[in-house]
Order: structure tokens, then sequence, then C-alpha cells
């Protein structure tokens, strides 16, 4: 009778163990699945037209180290916040300027990078006098590319030729100057450095024009991840290589 009941206890203690166990690796498992970004929805990220290129670097690292695939939709910062304003759905905002960061109150916001106004013409065409331009192509007063650019006019002094060409935002003015458009933009220097059509003539003084400052602004709790990558040594490594400058 005694060694029935030896029996019994022992296989109730390793029906509990075993029970304690599975427990165990259950939450461990869960733990580890909320970690990992790849277990999170794709964040929807809204970024300026200029920061194609790196955001698209950026989203394969990211998704080599586990994230979900985010979805990029690039434009004019003044046209995304206006969405975003309207409904559309983005997790993160990146802006090439704070000021359309500010009305949309967001949960969190860095300013993570800057860069340079410059002036391009075609790759084959002789430098250009800005008080002597027939044709100037640049971004819409809205659009931070024209806001900076009418700023460092103005500060040089230098008048809208007859002809000025507006562009919905700074790679439609890349592509004016590009295919022939305009005799010259003013874009940034790393919109410059990805069409082989473009060269820069002239490189604005930083004090012609308000500091450009591109503002990453988490919208959703659901973009925390991502938004909070971007400021990861890597990712502004990757933004370095393209030719920004790190503002942290």
């Amino acid at each position: 009778m005694r060694q029935s009941s030896a029996h019994l206890l022992l296989l109730l203690m390793l029906r509990v163990s075993f029970a304690v166990l599975a427990l165990g690796g259950a939450l461990a498992g869960c733990g580890g699945r909320e970690r990992a970004p790849a277990t999170a929805p794709p964040p929807t990220v809204f970024a300026a037209s200029s920061l194609r290129e790196v955001l698209t670097d950026v989203a394969a690292e990211w998704m080599r180290r586990g994230g979900a695939p985010p979805r990029l939709q690039f434009d004019a910062s003044s046209t995304l916040a206006r969405q975003i304003r309207e409904g559309a759905r983005a997790d993160v905002f990146v802006s090439a300027a704070p000021e359309w960061v500010d009305e949309l109150a967001p949960l969190a916001r860095h300013d993570w990078l800057g860069n340079q106004l410059v002036l391009v013409v075609r790759t084959d065409a002789p430098d250009v006098d800005l008080t002597q331009l027939g044709s100037l192509a640049l971004a819409g007063a809205q659009v931070p590319a024209g806001m900076y650019a009418r700023a460092g006019l103005a500060h040089l002094g230098v008048a809208l030729p007859p002809r000025t060409i507006y562009g919905a935002n700074v790679r439609d003015v890349l592509a004016k100057v590009s295919q022939g458009g305009a005799e010259a933009g003013i874009v940034y220097a790393t919109d410059a450095a990805v069409d082989p059509g473009v060269r820069i003539s002239l490189v604005f003084p930083p004090a012609s024009h308000p500091r450009i400052v591109y503002t990453a602004a988490l919208v959703r709790d659901e973009g925390r991840a991502f938004f909070d990558a971007l400021q990861a040594p890597w990712a502004v490594e990757i933004a370095q290589r393209h030719g920004f400058t790190a503002l942290r």
C-alpha cells in the first residue's frame, strides 16, 4: 500500500513539473514575440521625397534585423501632413521641416537629420549666374525645399527669373532639370547625388536659409519600434552614407 502511494505521489510530482515547464516555455515564447519587431503590424511610414533612398535602405536593414516590412510613402512634407490631418493612416511621419510636425501633436518626435541646399544644372551644362538665369525650377511655397529655396534667394538678393517652374516636391524639381525642362533647380545635396543627369553648380551658405532639419514624428503607437529604430546608430550610419548629417 505504501509502495502504491509513493508511486502515485511520484506521478503527481512529475505531472506538476511538466506543467510548470510548459507554462514557463509558453510565457517565454510570448515575451519573445512581444519583443520581436517582426510580430508587430507592418508600420506605415510617410516621409519627405528626398528620403526615398535612405529610408528604403533603413527599411531593408530593419527587416534584416527581424522587423516587419514597412509601408513607405513619399511625397512633399506639406502634402503628407495634410493627408495625415485628413485621416490618412500613418504610424511614423518624417518631415523635411519641423513646422509640418508641429501641427500634428505627435506622441513623440526627434530631429533626425540635416542636409544642404544646392543649385543644380544638367551634367553637361556650364555653371550659371543666379542673377542671369532664364529659367529656374523650385518646389512650391509650402514644400520645405521650396521654403528653403525662397529664403536662400532672398538672402542673396536674387529675384525669381521670368520663367519659374514649380515642382510638386523636390524630386519633381530634380527631374525638371535632369530632363531639360529648366536651366537650373534648387534641391538638396542628397538629391543631386542620386541623379547622374545633374551636378551641383552652387551650394547655398547655411546662413542664407533656415536650418534644414528632418524631424521624425510618432503619429500612432503602432509605429514606435520603427520610430525608435531611426535613432539607432546603424540607421544614422546609413543616412550618413547617403550624404545626410546626423543631428544627434
